[in-house]
């Protein structure tokens, strides 16, 4: 899930980006999705791409800029519904109290609400609300390489493997690589939420979904690269296969 924090308080948003975060890690405890936060004290950062959050959360309590158009969040939130293509937006209240001025803009019903100091609880039960409006969406790997950002779906995804110190190169579909700076477990523990992900040895890993032939010590890709197999992980990819099935049956 990707959130963006908005918020011209500092504090108040580096407080709100620690509450998600171990929001975030109870999450994957569950076995769900892992939270990807942006956070931003000006408007221009937060309008390049807003469409990409699943969840905005919005407070500006003292606007740096002198246009009369942005007094506060809600002045934020309606050029977002403007923009188009925003999924959720909730509207954080300090100064001001944004369940009253929504009802006066007309808007109350399209956001949801907290309070500050915000609540574990309360916060909780947004993010809920949040997935329910959202319903079952694809799930997406955000891939940060050193000049692009890519959200990749399972299938997307081909294979990885280590490449140097601290480095690991994704072979996308389409031809597609880019090289992250990260470690192949690292990665690995970032990909739980694509069932067909499988380690084969300590330094790669493949989209079973793509393996079209397997030999010994090694399977071929349907890209048509080569990616070794380490013995001791050699039953990982049957496993997957097993797991698969069994999500396939229902």
């Amino acid at each position: 899930m990707h959130i963006a924090v908005f918020d011209d308080n500092i504090a108040d948003r580096k407080q709100m980006e620690r509450l998600l975060g171990r929001q975030s890690d109870r999450y994957q405890k569950m076995g769900k999705e892992h939270f990807y936060i942006d956070s931003y004290g000006n408007m221009e950062a937060l309008m390049r791409f807003p469409q990409m959050y699943d969840i905005i959360f919005i407070d500006m309590a003292e606007p740096e800029s002198e246009d009369s158009r942005f007094r506060n969040g809600i002045d934020v939130a309606k050029l977002l519904f403007e923009v188009g293509g925003i999924k959720n937006i909730v509207m954080c209240s300090s100064k001001h109290d944004y369940e009253e001025l929504a009802k006066e803009n007309g808007i109350y019903d399209k956001m949801l609400y907290l309070k500050k100091a915000i609540r574990v609880k309360d916060l909780e039960d947004v993010i809920e609300e949040c997935e329910r409006r959202i319903g079952n969406p694809v799930p997406r790997l955000e891939i940060r390489g050193e000049t692009e950002t890519i959200y990749a779906e399972e299938n997307y995804i081909i294979y990885a493997k280590t490449e140097g110190m601290y480095k690991v190169r994704i072979y996308l579909t389409e031809g597609r690589s880019i090289s992250m700076i990260s470690d192949i477990y690292n990665l690995y523990e970032q990909c739980t939420i694509f069932p067909s992900m499988c380690p084969v040895s300590q330094n790669a890993m493949i989209n079973v979904r793509h393996v079209v032939k397997e030999k010994f010590g090694s399977v071929i890709m349907d890209s048509g690269d080569k990616v070794t197999v380490a013995f001791s992980y050699r039953g990982n990819i049957k496993e997957i296969r097993r797991r698969l099935a069994l999500l396939e049956q229902g």
